[in-house]
């Protein structure tokens, strides 16, 4: 199906669970979110239905934009690594990578001398503070804590790992980790420069079925939102997909139908177009 015959349909879709990503999905460019966005996703809460961020982002930093929008719903974080309530803190789902696993990505990422983000207990360590820990800061506003070597941590379990890197090392890059850890971690790519390490069965997808057997709502009535290769899963499992524009053309091609981009309240047109009444 064609991108234009995407943007043309106009029955309302049935949905009871409401999905978004976050970076360049439902924030802008300047990692924020209109207040377009926002009333309109209160007004779908008004309507009865829940909406729930989703995000490889940790889970900290998500709910300062769900309490914006007035939300007081489970987060989706880690690229579905963990299930989380916004409010009580109740886990509904937490998936870390084994530690034998992760000593083996910290090991070589020393010796490629590779930036990598550690997330254990829902904070940030660093092996140092740099470029890349500012960086992600400025997105994010999760500050890292350096220690004096991801080895040296206490033997946890961390529900993601992530690697900073120059985009035009992306590529090769990728597809490196994907041949000495492919059998072992969800390898996946967000922004330009992150390539991103979960539990072997973490993917937003599954965490979008698993929170909505819980509450009792029919996958067929859940709607997901994305724009990048770690939505895919996510986007394939809801019962209707929406892509952004500013997505990347293989979650286009598997989207059912395409909205504005995240600069164009693409979410908020969508939905008043979708499932508002």
């Amino acid at each position: 199906m064609e991108t234009s015959e995407k943007t043309e349909r106009t029955a309302k879709v049935p949905c009871q669970l409401l999905t978004l990503d976050l970076d360049g999905t439902l924030l802008n460019s300047d990692h924020d979110i209109s207040p377009g966005n926002i009333e309109t996703l209160q007004a779908a809460e008004q309507q009865g239905v829940m909406v729930t961020l989703v995000s490889g982002r940790m889970h900290q930093s998500i709910v300062p934009t769900s309490r914006k929008i007035g939300l007081s719903n489970p987060i989706i974080s880690y690229n579905g690594g963990m299930v989380k309530h916004a409010e009580t803190n109740e886990v509904y789902r937490h998936l870390p990578v084994p530690r034998p696993t992760a000593v083996r990505l910290i090991e070589y990422c020393e010796q490629a001398d590779l930036h990598l983000n550690f997330s254990w207990n829902d904070q940030l360590y660093v092996k140092e503070l740099n470029d890349w820990s500012q960086l992600y800061q400025s997105r994010t506003g999760v500050v890292a804590e350096a220690t004096d070597g991801l080895l040296n941590l206490p033997e946890v379990e961390p529900t993601k790992m992530q690697v900073l890197v120059d985009p035009e090392l992306i590529v090769g890059l990728f597809a490196e980790f994907q041949r000495r850890f492919g059998r072992d971690l969800y390898i996946t790519r967000t922004m330009p420069e992150y390539i991103e390490f979960m539990n072997p069965q973490v993917s937003k997808g599954s965490a979008i079925v698993a929170l909505a057997d819980r509450l009792g709502i029919p996958i067929a009535e859940t709607m997901a939102f994305g724009d990048g290769f770690n939505d895919e899963s996510m986007m394939q499992a809801a019962g209707f997909s929406v892509a952004m524009a500013n997505a990347v053309d293989g979650i286009k091609q598997i989207s059912n139908y395409v909205t504005t981009s995240n600069d164009e309240d693409g979410v908020a047109k969508a939905v008043q177009k979708l499932v508002l009444n």
